[in-house]
C-alpha cells in the first residue's frame, strides 16, 4: 500500500518503534551505532582485588606497600609504633589471656561451658583453643583510639606497582559490618581474593581465620543444578593467601632473602584439603612483612598478582565502544541520580537505549554491564526475582553509607544500645539521601527491619549494645506444667563459627515476622509477636508459646529453644517449626553454599536448666531405629528420652504424621549432600569402592555403561577442563534411583557401608533431615507464616522495592 515502517508502526502506535526509526534515518548514525555493538582491539582495563583478614591482620598496611614505587618505598618510613591495643590486635600474645575470656563470654554470652567435651555422642568439639579467640567482642572490636580501621567496605581505583590497574576492595575485619558482605565478597569470578593472616597467632588460630574466610567465600558462592564430575565448581573464585607480621612472629629468612614459614606446606595441604574442590587457592604461601613495600616477598607477591590478572583478563571479553561511551556517561548519570546512587535494571536499559544506543539489547547490556561490575564503576545486586539493581557508585553505598550507619558511635540513649534508632537519627548520618528509599534497600539486603506498629523507629541488630535478657528462662521459677524441646543447627562440613553477619541477619527476619505477628492482637508484656533482642540472642513469643534464638558455642550453633505449656504440644512444635523454617530459609537465601546439620536438644535437661545440654545427632536416631528402639539415651543425665518427646515435643498427633530419619526419601538429601557425595564416590577407586559398584548394587546396571564411556577416568587423556564439564555419574545415579519408591535414605547408607564406604554413609546420616512432617496434612494449609527472608521471592526483596 505505499506505506513505510515508520507509517506501520505509527498507525499501531508503537511509538518507540517509531523513535527507534527516526535515529536510524541518517545513514552515519546507523553506523556507528552497530559500530559502537563490535568488540575493539583493547582488552579490559582493571580487575577487582579484594582484601579479607581480621581485624589488624594488615590489609591497609600492605596495600599502601603493594601502591608503592620504587623510588617512593625508599622515602617511606615503615611506621615503628604499631597500635598494640587489645582491639586491634585482639589475640596478641600479651593479651591474649584476657581476651579469650572476654571474647566468650561478652560476643557468645551463655555459651561458656558448651565446649565441655564429653564422652558422650553428642559434642562437636570445638576445632581447638585458637578458634575460641577468632573473635573479639562486637563492640568492643573497634576503640576510639583505633580511628584509622577500615570502616565497611573501602572502595579505590588504584594502580599496583608493576603489575597494573585494579579495583581495590577491602574488606573491615570487623564483624559489626559482616551482615552486608553477602552482596559484595563473592559476587564476581574474574576478581582476585587476598586472604591475611597474622603469624602473631598460634598455628590453630592462624588455621582458624583463612578457615572462617575461605568458608564465607564458599558459602557465598551458590551450587549448580547439574553437579559435575566429582562435585568441581566450574568457576571457583581465585583466592591467595598472605601470611602476615612475619617481621613481628621472628620468622626466619631464607638463603635467598625471603622469609621461610615452617609451617607453609603442612598449612597448605589443610586449607586445600577443606576448600581445593570450591575455591581456586593459590599453591604458594606469601609471607611477609606488610610494611617493607621494598622486599623480595613483597616482590613475588606482585609477580604472582600480575600472572593471576593477566590470566583473567584473558579471559575477559574485549571492550566495546559502547563500554567506552558508557564509561564516559557514568559521572554526569551520578550526578543525575540524585542522593541515592540505585537504579533499577529496567531503568538503566532504558537509560543506555535512549542516551546512548537505542539498538542495544537486554543481551548485549548484560554482557556490558557485567564487565563494568567486574572493573568496579558499577555493582549489580542481583535477586532471584524480575529484575536485579545498578548501583551507580559503589563507594556511596559501601563505603559512605555503611561505613557510617554501621560504625556509630558511643550510644547517646538508651534505644541505641537495643539497637533501635529514630528514622531522624539515621538521615543524620547520610544527610544528603532520601532516607525512605535508603532504609528499603537496607532493608532489603536484611541489615535493618522497620518496625510497622512504630515507623518512625528502626532496629539495626549489628549495633546491639545490651547483653542478655532482664529475665532468663533460667532465673525464673519454673511451672511443673511446662514443656520444652529444642534443636542446634550447626555448619555440616567445617568446625567454624557461621559467617558473622549471619546471626544479625536471622535477628532481622526475626524482627519482620514478629512484626507481621503483632497486628493481630494487642496485648501485655509478652504479647503475640513481641520480640526482645540482645547481642547474639533473641526471644519471640506466640500463641502464649515462647522462643529463644541463641548464637553458641562460639559461633559454631544457632539454638532454637521453645517452651509452652503442656496442653500446647502442638502450638509448640509449630513455632518450632516456624523458627526453623525463618532460619533454613535465610541460610538458603544468604549463604546458599553453606551445609548445615541439624541437632536436637534434651527436652528435660532444657527443663531442669542443666548445662552443657545433651545434644543428639541423626546418627543416633538411626542406629536406634535400625535397633528398632524408640528413645535414646541421655548419657549426661542418665535416663532415656523418647522419639517423641525430643522430636515432636511428645504430641502424638504431629509425631505420627512424621517420617524418621532412615525413612526419609533420597530427594529431601539438600543438594550440596548430594554433591559432597559425588566428590566422594565419582574418583574411580582402586578396589572399585565407586560409584560403579554403588550402582550395580542398587540395581542400576544399565547406568554403568552409559556412564564409563564419558567419565574423565574412561579417557585419560581428557582436558582437565573438559573433565570439569561432564557430569557427575554420583548424581545421575542419584537422581535415576530416586525415582522409586523404596529409595530411601537407610537404604542408601547400608549399600554404602555394604561397599566399604563408611565415609560416605557417615557422612549422609550427618547432613539428612532427622524428621519431616507434613505440615499440610497436620493443619490443614499450607504453613501460616509468609516468607520473611528477602532470598528474592518476597515482597521486600531488592528489585522489587527498586521497581516500586
Amino acid at each position: 500500500d505505499g506505506k513505510t515502517a515508520e507509517d506501520l508502526a505509527s498507525s499501531d502506535h508503537h511509538e518507540h518503534i517509531v523513535d527507534l526509526l527516526e535515529k536510524l534515518k541518517k545513514d552515519n548514525h546507523k553506523l556507528s551505532y552497530i559500530q559502537q555493538l563490535r568488540p575493539t582491539q583493547t582488552v579490559q582495563p582493571r580487575i577487582k582485588l579484594k582484601l579479607f583478614g581480621h581485624s589488624g591482620a594488615g590489609k591497609s598496611t600492605l596495600l599502601e606497600s603493594l601502591k608503592c614505587g620504587i623510588l617512593r618505598s625508599f622515602f617511606r618510613r615503615r611506621r615503628t609504633t604499631r597500635i598494640t591495643n587489645a582491639a586491634r590486635h585482639p589475640n596478641s600474645p600479651i593479651n591474649s589471656k584476657p581476651a579469650v575470656s572476654v571474647s566468650i563470654s561478652n560476643l557468645y554470652p551463655g555459651c561458656e561451658n558448651v565446649s565441655v567435651r564429653s564422652r558422650s555422642m553428642m559434642f562437636e568439639p570445638s576445632l581447638t583453643k585458637g578458634v575460641l579467640e577468632v573473635f573479639s567482642p562486637v563492640h568492643n572490636a573497634l576503640s576510639t583510639a583505633d580511628e584509622q580501621a577500615t570502616k565497611a567496605i573501602d572502595i579505590q581505583h588504584a594502580n599496583i606497582h608493576g603489575v597494573g590497574d585494579f579495583s581495590i576492595w577491602e574488606f573491615s575485619g570487623n564483624p559489626v559490618y559482616h551482615c552486608s558482605y553477602d552482596y559484595f565478597a563473592a559476587n564476581d569470578v574474574t576478581a582476585i581474593h587476598l586472604v591475611l593472616f597474622s603469624l602473631e597467632e598460634p598455628y590453630e588460630t592462624q588455621l582458624g581465620h583463612i578457615t572462617y574466610w575461605l568458608n564465607l567465600l564458599k558459602a557465598l558462592t551458590p551450587p549448580q543444578d547439574n553437579i559435575a564430575f566429582g562435585g568441581r565448581i566450574q568457576q571457583p573464585l581465585e583466592v591467595v593467601l598472605v601470611a602476615t607480621h612475619a617481621d613481628l612472629a621472628d620468622i626466619t629468612r631464607a638463603f635467598s632473602g625471603e622469609f621461610s614459614y615452617d609451617k607453609e606446606k603442612a598449612l597448605l595441604k589443610e586449607v586445600r584439603n577443606r576448600f581445593g574442590n570450591d575455591l581456586q587457592i593459590s599453591d604458594k604461601l606469601f609471607v611477609m612483612d606488610t610494611g617493607a613495600s621494598n622486599s623480595k616477598d613483597l616482590k613475588l607477591l606482585r609477580s604472582h598478582l600480575q600472572e593471576l590478572r593477566a590470566n583473567i583478563i584473558s579471559r575477559c571479553s574485549p571492550m566495546m565502544q559502547l563500554s567506552e561511551r558508557l564509561l564516559a556517561a557514568l559521572p554526569s548519570w551520578r550526578k543525575l541520580s540524585g542522593p541515592n546512587q540505585l537504579t533499577s535494571w529496567q531503568q538503566f536499559v532504558n537509560d543506555v537505549q535512549e542516551q546512548i544506543n537505542p539498538l542495544v539489547s537486554q543481551d548485549h547490556l548484560r554482557t556490558l554491564a557485567m564487565q563494568l561490575h567486574s572493573m568496579g564503576e558499577i555493582n549489580i545486586m542481583q535477586s532471584e526475582t524480575v529484575q536485579d539493581v545498578v548501583v551507580l557508585e559503589p563507594r556511596w553505598l559501601c563505603t559512605n553509607i555503611l561505613g557510617k550507619l554501621l560504625s556509630v558511635e558511643t550510644p547517646k540513649a538508651i534505644h541505641h544500645y537495643r539497637g533501635r534508632y529514630r528514622l531522624e537519627e539515621v538521615q543524620a548520618l547520610a544527610p544528603e539521601s532520601d532516607v525512605e528509599e535508603l532504609l528499603q534497600i537496607l532493608d532489603a539486603m536484611d541489615v535493618c527491619a522497620r518496625d510497622i506498629t512504630n515507623p518512625s523507629m528502626v532496629d539495626v541488630p549489628a549495633l546491639i549494645k545490651t547483653n542478655g535478657l532482664h529475665r532468663s528462662w533460667t532465673e525464673e521459677e519454673d511451672e511443673d506444667s511446662l514443656i520444652y524441646g529444642g534443636v542446634r543447627l550447626v555448619p555440616a562440613e567445617h568446625l567454624t563459627p557461621f559467617p558473622c553477619g549471619m546471626f544479625h541477619k536471622l535477628q532481622v527476619n526475626l524482627c519482620r515476622w514478629s512484626h507481621q505477628q503483632k497486628p493481630e492482637e494487642e496485648g501485655g508484656e509478652d504479647s503475640d509477636g513481641d520480640i526482645h533482642l540482645w547481642t547474639n540472642g533473641a526471644k519471640v513469643s506466640q500463641a502464649g508459646v515462647e522462643a529463644m534464638i541463641l548464637l553458641v558455642n562460639h559461633g559454631q550453633g544457632v539454638e532454637i529453644q521453645v517452651r509452652g505449656h503442656d496442653t500446647e504440644r502442638a502450638k509448640c512444635y509449630t513455632l518450632l517449626d516456624t523458627i526453623c523454617s525463618i532460619t533454613e530459609n535465610l541460610l538458603a537465601s544468604t549463604l546458599p553454599g553453606l551445609l548445615t546439620a541439624k541437632y536436637y536438644l534434651s527436652p528435660q535437661q532444657l527443663r531442669e536448666h542443666h548445662a552443657p545440654i545433651m545434644v543428639y545427632q541423626p546418627k543416633d536416631f538411626c542406629r536406634a531405629q535400625i535397633q528398632r528402639e524408640s528413645s535414646l539415651t541421655n548419657t549426661m543425665g542418665g535416663y532415656r528420652e523418647s522419639f517423641s518427646s525430643i522430636l515432636a515435643f511428645g504430641c502424638a498427633e504431629v509425631y505420627q504424621q512424621g517420617t524418621l530419619a532412615t525413612n526419609i526419601h533420597i530427594s529431601e538429601v539438600p543438594l550440596l549432600a548430594r554433591r559432597k557425595l559425588c566428590r566422594m564416590l565419582d574418583p574411580p577407586d582402586a578396589l572399585g569402592k565407586d560409584w560403579c559398584l554403588l550402582a550395580m548394587n542398587l540395581g542400576l546396571t544399565d547406568l554403568v555403561a552409559k556412564h564409563s564411556n564419558g567419565t574423565p577416568n574412561g579417557n585419560p587423556d581428557s582436558d582437565s577442563q573438559q573433565a570439569e564439564l561432564q557430569p557427575s555419574p554420583t548424581a545421575a545415579l542419584l537422581q535415576e534411583w530416586s525415582n522409586r519408591t523404596n529409595s530411601r535414605v537407610g537404604v542408601l547408607m547400608t549399600k554404602l557401608r555394604e561397599l566399604g564406604r563408611r565415609d560416605a554413609a557417615d557422612f549422609l546420616l550427618k547432613a539428612s533431615p532427622v524428621f519431616r512432617v507434613n505440615m499440610e496434612a497436620l493443619t490443614g494449609a499450607p504453613n501460616g507464616y509468609p516468607p520473611t527472608c528477602n532470598g528474592g521471592t518476597s515482597y521486600n526483596s531488592i528489585s522489587s522495592v527498586i521497581s516500586r
